[in-house]
């Protein structure tokens, strides 16, 4: 009896033996995780990278990606902070920030602070695990600036073996190929914030700027705090009790990252890289405004051609040969003559010799003489042709569409100030208006679709022969509305005024129905008498 409790004495002493080994293992090899799945440590260090500026320098991008594979390296680095204070920049280095983001983030825990994060800016904050921002802080602005391609005049030096070696994109395309380039842009930041907008995506694209105290009412942060409040946050998903904080650009460059910088203008991104070329850029409306309008724009005729279409560049008329060089083609077809005249003078003395008249974007105002002399000539029976635009390619931003309405008013038909957009319709390069209302009248046969580029609106007296949806917005008034944007006074069609330029021009004559309306247009100038 003695030795069978002896026995079970030893059995019971055993297995607490096995279960304190098996307890004192499974702590020994237990590595606990947190939330998000990253092992806690009670003592380590933050690390913070600084994404400050423009990112447009290839050299500093290269810093960026250097200090992430230095995180990813350091064993005792726990998590790191993005600390982010820039408007965005080039589009490929925005994504080659944002790419490394996200490869670091699968690694250890990442936590973004911004004091500004606009564009590529916020592309690269939505990397984060977490965003926090000031409550005066900017963010959002999600959207892209393309710096498209141009024409080029071959040599027959240096030789190209294609239509788009030089150039690389079709000029008619490209502005379409934003489209895919936004796309990868809204879903970056449907991933990165998944679960946490409270907005739709539509409203996202519009590229709308929100203040971090908006911002994290409808998702696009979350939290209001600073960089230590963003640090703390950083050390507690790392599970951390004690911590440093290290830059680790600072070790990757040994230096301090300044945070002044300037905002290029377009000019000085298209040196620095040549177009076509992408950017998640925010720019202050003036600078891009100055950006688009070069110093040599006009086309000056001195000699003054005169023709059966006479083009008035007597009023800074910001128009060349080279934009409607469809429309002399044309002309041509019928036996037509378009000739350019810098003097007024000379335009009033051939008036009555000529079937129209081309009034284009003017930066000098026109006076009642003028206008009373053109005035006695269509009652005769002469076709003025008003040709307005809204883009800064074609306007004075100082007096923007008033030259042109100094005119043009005078017949009843008025350009608002603005252009128009549909962001339903024209989802990526929303200023590109595909245009459906087609009116009857002389400009309408055989039209049922027209492709207008920034458009401008179009009040009129007369009749409206071309008309947005609906859905198209003014950027003046942002107010939702049916626009005109081709208009004439009267059925007889003496006096035509569209709201957009660009149509005209080579590619863009070639989409949609766009050169069947100047085939109508040409028609209608060929039968006056």
């Amino acid at each position: 009896m003695e030795k069978i409790t002896g026995n079970r004495s030893q059995v019971i002493l055993t297995l607490i033996v096995i279960v304190m080994i098996a307890a004192l293992a499974s702590i020994y090899f237990w590595e606990p995780e947190t939330e998000n799945g990253f092992i806690p440590s009670t003592k380590g260090t933050i690390g913070v990278i600084e994404v400050y500026g423009v990112l447009d320098d290839t050299n500093y991008a290269y810093l960026l990606s250097q200090a992430v594979q230095e995180a990813i390296n350091d064993d005792d680095v726990k998590a790191i902070v993005l600390e982010i204070d820039s408007p965005g920049g080039s589009a490929y280095l925005t994504e080659q920030v944002y790419l490394d983001i996200i490869e670091l983030k699968s690694e250890k825990p990442v936590v973004a602070f911004t004091s500004m994060a606009l564009s590529g800016g916020y592309y690269i904050a939505v990397a984060a695990d977490h965003i926090f921002a000031l409550p005066s802080s900017m963010v959002g602005n999600v959207g892209i600036i393309g710096s498209g391609p141009g024409w080029i005049v071959p040599s027959e030096v240096t030789l190209e073996t294609g239509p788009h070696k030089i150039t690389g994109f079709s000029p008619e395309l490209f502005p379409f190929n934003l489209t895919n380039v936004l796309t990868n842009f809204a879903g970056a930041v449907e991933e990165g914030r998944s679960g946490k907008l409270t907005i739709p995506m539509d409203d996202v694209v519009k590229g709308s700027i929100w203040m971090g105290s908006e911002a994290i009412n409808n998702g696009i942060i979350d939290e209001i705090g600073s960089v230590q409040t963003a640090i703390s946050y950083a050390a507690s998903i790392a599970g951390l009790d004690e911590w440093d904080v290290d830059s680790l650009l600072f070790r990757v460059t040994n230096e301090t990252v300044s945070t002044e910088f300037r905002y290029p203008t377009i000019e000085e991104l298209n040196e620095r890289n040549p177009p076509p070329a992408l950017y998640y850029l925010y720019m202050p409306g003036d600078i891009y405004m100055e950006s688009q309008i070069p110093d040599t724009i006009n086309f000056t005729a001195s000699n003054g051609h005169v023709g059966d279409i006479i083009v008035d560049l007597s009023h800074d008329n910001v128009i060349s040969p080279w934009i409607l060089d469809a429309l002399a083609e044309e002309l041509v077809g019928e036996g037509l003559y378009m000739g350019y005249s810098d003097d007024w003078q000379q335009i009033e003395n051939v008036l009555n010799n000529t079937k129209a008249l081309v009034i284009a974007s003017p930066r000098e105002f026109y006076s009642n003489e003028e206008y009373i002399a053109i005035n006695e000539w269509v009652n005769e029976g002469g076709v003025l042709i008003f040709l307005g635009d809204a883009s800064a390619t074609f306007l004075d931003p100082s007096v923007l569409q008033a030259p042109l309405n100094s005119l043009s008013d005078h017949w009843g038909i008025h350009y608002s100030n603005g252009y128009l957009y549909d962001v339903e319709e024209n989802y990526g390069f929303y200023r590109n208006l595909i245009l459906k209302d087609i009116r009857d009248s002389i400009l309408s046969e055989g039209v049922d679709e027209l492709v207008f580029y920034t458009t401008g609106a179009i009040f009129s007296r007369g009749k409206g022969v071309v008309k947005t949806s609906r859905d198209a917005f003014n950027s003046v008034s942002e107010r939702g509305d049916t626009y005109s944007v081709v208009a004439m006074n009267t059925n007889n069609c003496t006096v035509i005024a569209f709201g957009d330029t660009t149509w005209l021009m080579k590619p863009y004559i070639n989409a949609a129905d766009n050169r069947i309306l100047l085939e109508n247009l040409v028609e209608a100038i060929a039968s006056v008498d």
